[in-house]
């Protein structure tokens, strides 16, 4: 199956509000992406986090308000390690489990935008968990569409979009254009909010 059809499957499955499903397509089309991208890597869990962190500064700017180059959330990695990152939290609290067929730890969801640029998630430090904001669907497929090695993918309709909070990018006509997507992003002026948990280190 194609980059493409990963992410027309994605956005067909929110449209439904299957949001599961949705996030489980993009993660795979991460992991197409990233497989392309990184040949020379052999272990999924670090090209898929490699190809999340050089595409951090898009990625933070659809999801919403956090910035998530600098924030590290208060839970433990697969390996005990207090402190992770956003695409641990991607890697091993979702991908893993909805492409293993498991389901999602406790606490762990996506949840549905109240409203177009209004996202809603949650940071569950007693109970360890957390959710993704919906739009967190749309900013990994917006970065696969725009990595230069996906340039020969087509949806083959031009019904289908993501929206930045300004720009709407037809699909079909932004496939591999990374470069022209960030000149007009909105980075300068989007919050970013950097999450202090040193409180939840410092009584750990």
């Amino acid at each position: 199956m194609k980059i493409s059809d990963h992410i027309k499957h994605s956005i067909d499955a929110s449209d439904r509000q299957e949001l599961d499903q949705s996030l489980l397509s993009a993660c795979i089309a991460v992991d197409g992406t990233a497989k392309k991208m990184y040949p020379e890597i052999a272990e999924v869990g670090k090209r898929f986090r490699k190809f999340i962190n050089e595409h951090i500064d898009i990625i933070e700017l659809m999801y919403g308000g956090i910035n998530l180059k600098e924030t590290l959330f208060p839970f433990k990695d697969a390996k005990g390690k207090l402190g992770i990152t956003f695409a641990d939290v991607v890697y091993e609290k979702f991908r893993c489990n909805l492409a293993h067929g498991s389901e999602l730890p406790d606490g762990y969801a996506v949840s549905v935008q109240v409203a177009p640029g209004h996202q809603v998630f949650a940071i569950d430090i007693a109970n360890q968990s957390m959710t993704l904001p919906q739009s967190a669907i749309y900013a990994l497929g917006i970065a696969c569409v725009l990595a230069p090695i996906n340039s020969d993918q087509k949806i083959g309709s031009y019904l289908y979009h993501y929206n930045d909070p300004i720009n709407v990018y037809v699909i079909d006509r932004w496939w591999g254009k990374l470069e022209c997507a960030r000149q007009i992003m909105d980075f300068d002026f989007q919050p970013r909010v950097k999450m202090d948990f040193s409180t939840v280190w410092q009584a750990s």
